[in-house]
């Protein structure tokens, strides 16, 4: 089990992983629109892709994933594209030995959950079908992309346990399973430890982050409020990521950790950033650069139940 972060090929980023003692990364391939020179379809990508990989591999550094299409695929104006999308990420991880695979399910927006479901099944049936042809799996980030972290709106229908189950029955292929996240269930005030329990044999790839509940702001005005409750690095929230990795070993997840950062309201690159209603450069100095030292602050804290080579 390695811990790594979230991150572009990016040489700067191997080097800050390998200085500091990361082990892995999940690989975001960015817009889809305008893809990276070694993403299928480009021209020689077959051999971008294998000098890519070879300086992570060089660097002592896995791919846990490919992180590609985080996009709407229910969304009837970019159906072919999401599409070729999916089947190319597919392609791609297949091409580099990467056995997974991740983004959005697609929502039908502005409707009930629920009504994503049949087109969910004729879409993800398919790649469903296609992935298990070329021996990947794909695993749905379970982000509910709504305001204050509800599923009240976005473009992802897999927001919390009740539509995993949902959409599981709908397609029963293993191919599809989760990029689980225990941020996105306690916003929802949903166990961590009893989802691994139930979910663990569809836990694909793992994204480290947390959560924070402040009740005082909750006990007063309520969850719909700015700040009631905060995505933050792991060691900052209120999960128990002992347990968690316990309960993750104990269903037979031992693949990574892949820390997703930008979001803690501290621990982040603050240019501009104000205290109150004054700024940093108010007070005559420049805003902390801080999201690298938290992604060192979680590897250690995580790093706690990951001994090396275990």
């Amino acid at each position: 089990m390695r811990i790594g972060f979230l991150s572009g090929y990016d040489r700067g980023r191997i080097e800050f992983a390998v200085k500091n003692g990361f082990g892995c990364i999940e690989l975001l391939t960015g817009d889809y629109k305008n893809p990276p020179e070694y993403f299928p379809g480009r021209d020689g990508w077959q051999d971008k892709a294998l000098a890519m990989k070879a300086e992570y591999d060089a660097a002592g550094l896995r791919i846990s994933c490919i992180g590609a299409f985080y996009i709407n695929h229910m969304d009837p104006a970019i159906a072919d594209e999401a599409r070729q999308l999916v089947r190319n990420t597919v392609l791609l991880a297949e091409h580099l030995g990467i056995p997974v695979v991740a983004g959005f399910a697609g929502r039908i927006v502005g409707r009930p959950l629920e009504e994503s479901l049949p087109m969910f099944k004729e879409i993800w049936t398919e790649h469903a079908a296609f992935a298990d042809d070329h021996g990947i799996k794909i695993a749905f980030e379970c982000c509910p992309m709504g305001e204050y972290h509800t599923p009240s709106g976005g473009i992802n229908c897999i927001t919390g346990p009740n539509m995993y189950e949902k959409c599981f029955d709908a397609v029963e292929s293993t191919a599809l399973g989760l990029e689980w996240d225990p941020s996105h269930l306690i916003p929802v005030f949903a166990d961590p430890i009893i989802n691994i329990r139930k979910f663990g044999d569809r836990i694909y790839h793992v994204h480290a982050k947390g959560a924070k509940v402040y009740w005082d702001i909750i006990r007063q005005y309520g969850i719909w409020y700015p700040n009631a409750i905060e995505h933050c690095h792991p060691g900052f929230g209120d999960e128990d990521w002992g347990e968690i990795i316990k309960e993750l070993r104990r269903v037979g997840y031992n693949y990574d950790l892949n820390i997703e950062g930008w979001h803690d309201q501290v621990f982040r690159n603050n240019r501009g950033a104000k205290f109150d209603d004054i700024t940093y450069q108010d007070r005559g100095v420049s805003a902390p650069d801080l999201e690298d030292a938290g992604l060192i602050i979680s590897l250690n804290y995580l790093k706690q139940w990951c001994p090396e080579g275990f």
